[in-house]
């Protein structure tokens, strides 16, 4: 049996300051990821070039895990090990755009005009997974990054392996955790209105 939304959580999310805040969320989680993509999948194309284009890259040529080690971009790369960076973002990548799924799950039922309904309850999960997500494809990218690169920069001789928490896994393990709460706290709310309504 569907219960509907009640009187003043249907006005609620039929607000227009409301809705406008559920549009910019939608646009910003798309336009934040498929900008990070690109310019992840960028910085694999301008290794090895110093100047023309990659000189107005917006970010290192290297990633900040492996800046930490000390290690430089090498001077060039084949072909072969641009495509096996490209294949190590499209990791924490995958994680990343699973989570926005979630966060574009949850902009469409609240512009549905659904607050405790099923979909926001997955959604809100779905986001705390993604985030728990990020937060072990991003280990497992800098062991792969800091792998690789060391070991071109050796001259395929040798290599290391660099592996740390920072402010990124430590905020995405939070806020994991955090959505994951709020997913449960907005099962028990869908639960109560759904015991409110079949008493209406």
């Amino acid at each position: 049996m569907t219960h509907s939304a009640s009187p003043a959580s249907s006005s609620c999310v039929k607000n227009p300051a409301f809705q406008r805040l559920a549009w910019m969320l939608l646009l910003a989680s798309w336009g934040c990821a498929l900008g990070s993509l690109a310019l992840s999948l960028a910085r694999w194309a301008a290794i090895g070039h110093t100047d023309g284009w990659a000189a107005w890259m917006p970010v290192g040529l290297v990633p900040p895990q492996v800046q930490l080690t000390g290690l430089t971009p090498p001077q060039s790369m084949d072909t072969q090990w641009r495509w096996v960076g490209v294949l190590l973002e499209c990791i924490p990548a995958a994680a990343m755009f699973y989570a926005v799924l979630c966060v574009n799950r949850i902009c469409k039922a609240f512009l549905a005009g659904e607050v405790f309904g099923p979909a926001v309850v997955q959604g809100f999960r779905g986001v705390g997974w993604g985030f728990l997500a990020m937060f072990v494809t991003s280990l497992v990218y800098q062991v792969g990054v800091t792998a690789l690169l060391s070991w071109l920069a050796s001259g395929q001789n040798g290599g290391l392996v660099a592996l740390g928490v920072g402010s990124f896994e430590v905020s995405t393990l939070v806020v994991g955790l955090m959505m994951l709460l709020l997913a449960h706290v907005l099962a028990e709310g869908s639960r109560l209105q759904a015991e409110t309504d079949a008493f209406v």
